[in-house]
């Protein structure tokens, strides 16, 4: 796990060689996420980094510290390699680039890209003083933890976990490590989102630096980056930096939710109403805003977005994703109790980081939206079960680690201080059935543990509230995900969303039957069966229907969250129509036949089936094979899935038979191969012995009677 440094999408510079990275002190510790590429002299009038891809002459060495705590920058996948922050990097890399002892302090808000900044400015001193050797350690940090003793440039990430507010200052909260750090002779270079004090130790050779807003060009880049967003015009990217103030993590949002079928203009309508709610905005750049005032327009903006992108969740995927939010630490699938489904949804979604040995992780940014969330509705309660479970998973490990004592005194502070009573109006309505699912996920937690036979995640309370409400969307993508793992021919390939593909996964639907669409993602030809979400409509609009998949299998849902799983026409819609007209055509003159052999009866809706041309060709050819052995009874057909097109065939047929003829049938249907074996066949009690139920998966293949 730690013989490389992982190679993560990084914001300007390029990933090379890292000679060896030796982990020091708690076992939990894990990659920091960014590589520190090896140095090498510069030829004459060449700056220090140009060529970065030719080969280095000295590596830099790169060491891992104490623990990693949760990654500032767990972006989503799509991230490109961007240099936004390339100004503050040359300036703020020469802090610690002189002669003697220094200390360079990033602060500024969550999400804003201090981590990223912080191992691009790592990166550009390795190169300009190759000698150096970099120690990385994350998160909180016990004094008495040990550091490599050539280490002499030391990164603290994520060291808000160290600091302790009184009276309005905060300060390092152990005298011992505030002592340490005054004393340290080499490099130091640390993040968080507080300036702090080191109390009584010296103070003077800490540079603090506040890294605020993305400037309108660095802006520009990231947004020409994002795959949705991208396509806006520049002024409505402008719009975009304004209406986020910024915030690269609320662009990231904001480019999901366009990705999965919002339409821009009624997005950023409700962006700027919530921003307008929550503060007095002036109309002026994001970076000549207050802090405060920049933090207080990201934050509406970010708090909104995530509230629909959580809210897409569906209720497994709610619950991992409340479980790992109260993680510092990166943790694998297994301390959650974790399946791969949800994973995906949420990974889809952009609201989880999956690392590259498969650790799970949620930006801190993120975890504090989902947390605000729980607690304004009153489920502190339910945050401190999750809290309750992770310690008990670092009590599970036996090695030292602050971790579990943290996770012990959150749980002990949410149960102690109940949450505020939500405040009445509109905004708790829109709220609600986020949150109230909030509130089921870490119910479902106990249980999805005691299944997985994870020890440490069986609660020790009682079963939690929960609250019967989802919001239109879940409920329609969680109807369309379950008939399609349930009726839709098992070798069929399916082209979906990413958040519907994740649902199809965790209904058991192998990932090598799942398409993902999204923007530029061609076509969904290929595929079988193409599921038509908002966010698929919004990518191909009226074409899907006109001349990709003409035919509806079923449909879920009104509206803007209407579901259409859409059979896709190979050679087009025109082709597909022909072949559906002939095929009509064949099962009528084969329903006939049927309908003229002795040893079928049928009941009168069965005939009328059969006249018709309404059954599927499979299911006939079965009827036969069936009646050359035993007599037949059919009792009727069905299968039509709800909202379906005129013209498909019935994939369902009930046959009446005594017991034993009934159990011979049952065998010999199970025994064919495709295209002949049914996704269904099993035997209920009938009262005149035994039904036997076959049931053929969607679509109906054309041409087969021919």
């Amino acid at each position: 796990m730690h013989g490389n440094l992982p190679r993560l999408p990084e914001y300007g510079g390029r990933g090379v060689e890292v000679a060896r990275l030796v982990r020091v002190g708690y076992e939990n510790a894990v990659p920091w996420p960014q590589e520190i590429p090896a140095a090498r002299t510069p030829d004459p009038g060449e700056s220090p980094e140009n060529d970065v891809s030719r080969a280095a002459s000295r590596p830099v060495k790169v060491r891992h510290a104490a623990r990693h705590a949760r990654s500032s920058d767990a972006r989503p996948r799509h991230r490109t390699s961007l240099s936004i922050r390339s100004a503050e990097r040359r300036r703020w890399a020469a802090d610690l680039t002189g002669p003697g002892s220094g200390g360079l302090v990033i602060y500024g808000m969550g999400g804003i890209g201090k981590s990223t900044l912080a191992a691009q400015i790592a990166t550009r001193v390795s190169r300009l003083q190759s000698g150096r050797v970099i120690t990385v350690v994350s998160g909180e940090v016990p004094a008495s933890a040990p550091w490599p003793a050539d280490a002499d440039f030391v990164i603290l990430d994520n060291f808000d976990d160290n600091l302790t507010q009184d009276s309005g200052r905060w300060t390092v909260r152990d005298p011992a490590l505030a002592a340490r750090l005054a004393g340290w002779t080499g490099k130091l270079l640390i993040t968080c989102r507080h300036p702090f004090s080191l109390g009584e130790a010296p103070q003077a050779r800490l540079t603090f630096r506040r890294l605020g807003p993305l400037t309108r060009s660095g802006a520009a880049e990231l947004t020409t980056s994002l795959p949705a967003i991208r396509l806006l015009s520049d002024a409505e990217r402008d719009q975009v930096w304004r209406l986020t103030a910024g915030h690269p993590l609320a662009m990231e949002y904001l480019d999901l939710l366009m990705a999965r079928g919002e339409r821009y203009p009624d997005l950023a309508g409700r962006i700027e109403a919530a921003v307008k709610a929550g503060t007095d905005v002036p109309r002026t750049e994001p970076t000549e805003l207050p802090e405060a005032t920049a933090e207080q327009i990201a934050s509406a903006a970010c708090d909104l977005m995530f509230g629909d992108l959580f809210g897409r969740l569906g209720t497994a995927a709610r619950s991992l994703l409340i479980r790992a939010s109260v993680f510092r630490v990166p943790v694998t699938a297994e301390a959650l109790g974790a399946r791969p489904g949800p994973i995906a949804e949420c990974e889809a979604a952009g609201l989880l980081c999956v690392g590259p040995g498969h650790e799970l992780d949620v930006h801190r940014w993120t975890a504090g939206a989902l947390h605000r969330r729980l607690t304004d509705a009153g489920l502190g309660t339910q945050l401190a079960a999750a809290h309750r479970q992770a310690a008990a998973y670092w009590l599970s490990r036996g090695a030292p680690s602050p971790e579990s004592g943290y996770h012990q005194r959150r749980a002990a502070d949410l149960t102690r201080v109940a949450g505020p009573a939500p405040r009445p109006g509109p905004s708790l309505r829109r709220r609600g059935a986020a949150l109230a699912l909030a509130a089921v996920s870490v119910a479902l937690a106990v249980e999805a543990g005691r299944a997985l036979a994870v020890p440490h995640l069986a609660s020790a309370e009682g079963p939690a509230h929960v609250v019967p409400s989802v919001t239109a969307a879940s409920a329609a993508r969680d109807q369309a995900a379950a008939w399609v793992a349930g009726r839709v021919s098992g070798g069929a390939v399916l082209a979906c969303d990413p958040a519907m593909c994740a649902a199809l996964a965790q209904r058991g639907v192998p990932a090598g039957s799942l398409l993902v669409l999204g923007p530029g993602a061609g076509d969904p030809l290929g595929s079988a069966v193409v599921v038509e979400t908002a966010a698929v409509r919004s990518i191909f609009g009226g074409r899907l229907a006109s001349v990709y998949a003409p035919a509806v299998l079923a449909s879920f849902g009104t509206g803007a969250t209407r579901i259409d799983v859409r059979i896709v026409a190979p050679d087009g819609t025109a082709a597909y129509r022909r072949a559906l007209a002939a095929d009509i055509r064949a099962r009528r003159a084969a329903g006939v036949q049927l309908l003229r052999d002795p040893r079928i009866t049928v009941t009168p809706s069965a005939r009328a089936a059969l006249a018709a041309g309404q059954v599927d060709a499979r299911m006939m050819i079965t009827l036969a094979a069936l009646a050359a052995i035993e007599p037949v009874r059919v009792d009727g057909f069905g299968g039509r899935g709800p909202g379906e097109s005129p013209g498909l065939a019935l994939r369902t047929a009930e046959i009446a038979a005594p017991a034993a003829a009934a159990r011979r049938m049952l065998a010999f249907v199970r025994a064919q191969r495709s295209p002949y074996l049914a996704t269904r066949a099993d035997l209920t009690p009938g009262p005149d012995g035994s039904v036997l139920t076959i049931e053929f998966g969607a679509p109906t293949p054309l041409g087969m009677l021919r």
